[in-house]
């Protein structure tokens, strides 16, 4: 069985389980949506955008938010767990027929979604997509099978970067629980979690009114065929509330580097114009070197807080948007010694910082180019399209998107900036000799 650790986009702190990785092949940026919902409430989007690898993405809103204290760190199992035996497949049936036609199936998890994707050449993914519907679908997770999953789980809880950690813990200190559940299993949780627990817990997220299919480079009636014949309850679930509290969480590892990670309350998916506004107030923070193997970044973090020290540091806009709420902010990673007066000057500027309408235009032109280049990619479209799909019902092309941007003003980026202002969150890693506490910064 071929398997790889691929590296993610830290700030959605996505996971991964892949199989016989296939490099991706572009396609164009605009193409049309066709949305529509299945009687049994399930959503699907299909589109054709000219590429030769075709992709499809069944998803389910399971993420790590669904979870509690009976089961916490179940969504992370169940995504190490795709391509193990179904109800109709072994786990050697699964990963022979998929490597032999070419395809590649991947699991991927974040707070809010679980979603298998399946990608390869259009006839591939044709032959394929009946191994897909049994691995989002008709899992079994036989006892023997889940006990060896243990050493995966530990391996990614070992190589977990600091400033990933830091990240998850923004997360526990600003919402506690639901939308603070780490991305990860607990340490305790490793080999205690019954095929049960994860059973009921499938049953429970699985479900038509959670979930959507999406379709890039296939017919749409292929598409179409595919969401008819899932096999799925019927129920809506529960969908628990998360509101934004605030906080701080410490977590000193030593060494010799702090990674802080400060933000406040973005904005919910579902308000798209906000939801912009806070993505371009991220980059308007900083998006970091644009030139490859530069250190200079224009934002408007670095160049508050670059004057705080004279050895090197790294910043960077962090933003989270979720069904409800959000998190927006920066990240620093910064010698032990020196983080100290950078976390101050970082908060000064979440807190007062003066954005001008050079920011905004410079923030917007980065933005509409990461999201063309970006969804240029039919994984990273299929992934966007399927979580707009998922969260809100509908979804907006790549150029409709960009279109979007553009009526972005530098008012709604001011109030994006204010609101995240008013309460602060801060996550600490690492060594924390010299990073002040929440009570101490003004």
């Amino acid at each position: 069985m071929a398997t790889n650790i691929a590296k993610k986009s830290l700030f959605r702190a996505i996971g991964t389980r892949g199989y016989a990785q296939l490099a991706p092949v572009s396609g164009t940026t605009n193409y049309d949506l066709k949305i529509n919902t299945l009687p049994n409430k399930l959503v699907v989007v299909s589109a054709e955008n000219e590429s030769p690898i075709a992709r499809v993405s069944i998803i389910f809103r399971a993420g790590a938010r669904n979870e509690t204290n009976d089961n916490l760190g179940a969504s992370h199992v169940i995504r190490v767990a795709a391509g193990l035996s179904t109800r109709n497949c072994s786990q050697f049936a699964i990963t022979r027929n998929i490597q032999q036609l070419g395809a590649n199936l991947t699991a991927t998890s974040d707070r809010e979604t679980i979603s298998y994707t399946l990608e390869g050449t259009r006839n591939a993914v044709e032959a394929a997509l009946p191994f897909l519907t049994e691995v989002a679908t008709q899992q079994v997770f036989k006892p023997w099978e889940v006990a060896e999953l243990a050493s995966r789980l530990r391996l990614e809880l070992a190589i977990r970067p600091l400033q990933l950690r830091a990240v998850d813990l923004l997360h526990k200190a600003a919402f506690r629980t639901g939308l603070g559940n780490s991305l990860f299993v607990p340490k305790f949780q490793i080999g205690k979690m019954s095929s049960e627990t994860l059973q009921h817990y499938v049953t429970s997220n699985f479900t038509s009114g959670r979930g959507a299919v999406v379709g890039l480079g296939l017919e749409p009636s292929k598409v179409q065929h595919l969401a008819q014949t899932l096999s799925l309850d019927t129920s809506d679930g529960i969908n628990n509330t998360s509101p934004y509290k605030g906080g701080e969480i410490r977590s000193d590892k030593g060494g010799d580097f702090a990674f802080v990670a400060i933000a406040g309350e973005g904005a919910s998916i579902k308000n798209t114009k906000e939801a912009l506004a806070v993505s371009v107030l991220q980059k308007v923070l900083g998006g970091g070197p644009k030139i490859k193997w530069s250190a200079l970044d224009n934002g408007l973090l670095n160049r508050s807080i670059a004057g705080s020290t004279i050895e090197g540091f790294a910043s960077q806009g962090i933003n989270a948007n979720y069904s409800d709420t959000g998190l927006v902010g920066v990240l620093l990673a910064a010698p032990a010694r020196s983080a100290g007066k950078l976390v101050e000057g970082a908060v000064k500027v979440l807190k007062g910082g003066n954005v001008t309408d050079a920011d905004v235009s410079r923030g917007k032109n980065q933005l509409k180019a990461e999201l063309l280049l970006e969804m240029e990619s039919g994984r990273k479209a299929a992934q966007v399209i399927g979580n707009q799909a998922v969260l809100t019902g509908a979804a907006l092309s790549p150029c409709e998107l960009s279109a979007c941007v553009d009526s972005v003003s530098t008012s709604d980026v001011r109030a994006a900036l204010q609101k995240a202002g008013k309460k602060l969150t801060i996550a600490s890693v690492g060594n924390l000799s010299n990073v002040p506490y929440a009570d101490e910064l003004k």
